[in-house]
């Protein structure tokens, strides 16, 4: 096994890292090849913070990690070893739905997934040759400088600097396999450094300013020669190491024997999960990973007795349970289908442990210095970010959230009789008593927690076996109650207290009731051509609104309904 101490690492780069030296399984007879730099708390800054920093506090994320930004990759020739098709890599790098070599995605598609389109990055592809054969260049800044110096003298990146930063961070890819370029440098393994350090100097040339870079291989294993954009490297190294250059850190590790601790190997895309699928398929960033990123924020959960819904990781939810006497230390609840780069996560490439998909339940006890060392879990016996469960059958739950700083006890029991509506949400309550054998409908997409309080009445089970949920908590206001829009064919009709709508048409029909000042009383969805409701009960003046796929189609008072 082959740890790397760096001695000479600040906190203001956000990482260094990936798989290229030994790294034994907890099973003697499965090995992988692994090298990260471990950065101690002396190399630290003195100025990093006690506590949270980005991670669930108001200081500002990095300023890159958002909107549409723009990246310089080096593409570097030597005389001995050629690059990939240059307008390959750029569709490997930006083309929406790239699916060629068994990539999912392109690496732009993975972060506008990952971030739901609040980061869209795209990569620009500068071919560099650089005159002297690979074996002459003996540290990744010999290699760096020169390939610099012929960048920003070409004109095609001096037209497009103002789209970058002003210190501009960026990714050079070699021309082989990152195994093979070690044999000519120890330094030459996939990883996120700064010239700061490697070169002794922040580079400056032109009014040009470089600094934070990712060294990546550009090609797969045995195919340094290859020129062929078939061999191009997996998805997951350019996803795990541009992550670092965005400000994440490893989560990965290994006991003082050289096994591999635990941690969340196949879940977590900065973990060994940028494997799965043939390291094609990493998976999305976790909850936790987003907050990071000022994505998405959690939302605690309260000791209630409301039915909480939790929608699939890409609509930008989770739940916490924190800490009361020690915010850092959480649990983070997201939901994670098999579908999209998570569809692989239980088919990894390496030979480890497996993993599965559903309800993820995260425990993280956050220290600003032991994240900012790149090794977060390198205690076996206390992993700082780790799955504790995965959920994925009805009725499971998870009732052991325990705590290990300052004596701290969560506000609730746990999380019980989970339900799961296809890959869009999950729903569960945190009151283990409480029956749940469905996820209610919902009077409004935005809603967290359902009350328990709603009045439900029964539908026509011979026509759905859904039912109107009616609650006082959602109003339309006075926008579109009044509209309609005809369709051929459509009927609606009011008899013996039973409203019966008619829609020949597919996709998702919704109704929605609301009383004469546009509050919500209730909503009722089915797919079938037909649907009989039940509005008896409805004992004041109420309109109804019919939506097909989101489009409204018909909106009338129910009394004049003919």
């Amino acid at each position: 096994m082959s740890w790397f101490d760096c001695s000479v690492f600040g906190v203001s780069l956000f990482g260094a890292c990936v798989f290229s030296a030994s790294l034994a399984w907890a099973n003697p007879s499965e090995n992988m090849k692994v090298k990260k730099i471990i950065y101690t708390e002396e190399m630290l800054q003195s100025s990093v913070p006690e506590g949270l920093s980005r991670i669930r506090s108001s200081i500002s994320t990095v300023s890159f990690s958002s909107g549409e930004r723009y990246f310089p990759v080096l593409l570097v020739s030597t005389a001995d070893y050629k690059s990939i098709d240059s307008a390959f890599v750029f569709r490997m790098f930006n083309e929406e739905g790239f699916r060629e070599n068994g990539y999912y995605g392109s690496v732009r598609d993975y972060f506008i997934a990952s971030s739901a389109g609040q980061f869209k990055p795209t990569f620009d592809i500068y071919p560099i040759t650089l005159s002297n054969n690979f074996s002459s260049y003996q540290s990744d800044a010999s290699f760096i400088l020169p390939a610099l110096d012929l960048l920003v003298e070409r004109n095609d990146f001096k037209s497009r600097a103002d789209k970058y930063e002003s210190t501009i961070p960026f990714m050079i890819l070699h021309p082989l396999f990152k195994d093979d370029a070690e044999k000519s440098c120890d330094d030459f393994f996939n990883h996120v450094f700064s010239l700061r350090y490697s070169a002794n100097k922040i580079y400056s040339k032109n009014g040009y300013r470089f600094n934070d870079y990712a060294f990546v291989a550009q090609k797969a294993k045995g195919k340094s020669s290859s020129t062929n954009s078939k061999d191009v490297d997996m998805l997951g190294s350019y996803v795990h190491e541009f992550s670092h250059v965005i400000g994440l850190y490893d989560l990965y590790s290994a006991d003082e024997n050289g096994y591999a601790t635990l941690g969340p190997l196949p879940y977590d895309v900065m973990s060994l999960g940028c494997y799965n699928g043939d390291g094609n398929y990493p998976p999305v960033f976790s909850a936790f990973e987003r907050e990071s990123m000022g994505w998405l924020k959690p939302t605690e959960i309260e000791n209630n007795d409301s039915i909480y819904e939790l929608k699939n990781i890409s609509g930008m939810q989770a739940y916490a349970v924190s800490n009361p006497n020690h915010p850092n230390e959480f649990y983070l609840i997201e939901y994670r289908p098999a579908v999209g780069f998570d569809s692989k996560i239980e088919k990894s490439y390496y030979s480890g442990q497996q993993g599965k998909n559903g309800v993820f339940i995260w425990y993280f006890d956050y220290d600003e210095y032991a994240f900012a060392s790149n090794n977060p879990n390198k205690n076996a016996a206390h992993q700082r970010a780790e799955v504790r469960a995965v959920l994925n059958k009805n009725q499971e739950y998870f009732s052991n959230f325990s705590f290990v700083n300052k004596s701290g006890k969560a506000g609730i029991e746990g999380v019980f009789n989970f339900v799961f509506d296809g890959n869009d949400r999950v729903c569960f309550t945190v009151n283990r008593s409480k029956i749940l054998d469905k996820c209610p409908d919902i009077a409004s997409s935005s809603s967290e927690a359902l009350s328990s309080s709603s009045e439900t009445l029964p539908s026509s089970s011979s026509i759905s076996s859904s039912s109107v949920v009616f609650s006082s908590s959602s109003s339309l206001g006075s926008v579109g109650v009044l509209g309609h829009r005809l369709v051929p064919g459509m009927q609606m009709h009011v008899a013996h207290g039973m409203l019966n709508v008619e829609v020949p048409m597919p996709g998702k029909k919704t109704l929605r009731f609301y009383d004469a000042i546009g509050n919500m009383l209730g909503m009722h969805s089915f797919a079938e051509s037909s649907a009989s409701v039940d509005i008896s009960g409805v004992n004041r003046p109420a309109y109804v609104r019919l939506d097909l796929n989101g489009q409204l189609l018909l909106a009338k008072r129910v009394k004049s309904l003919p």
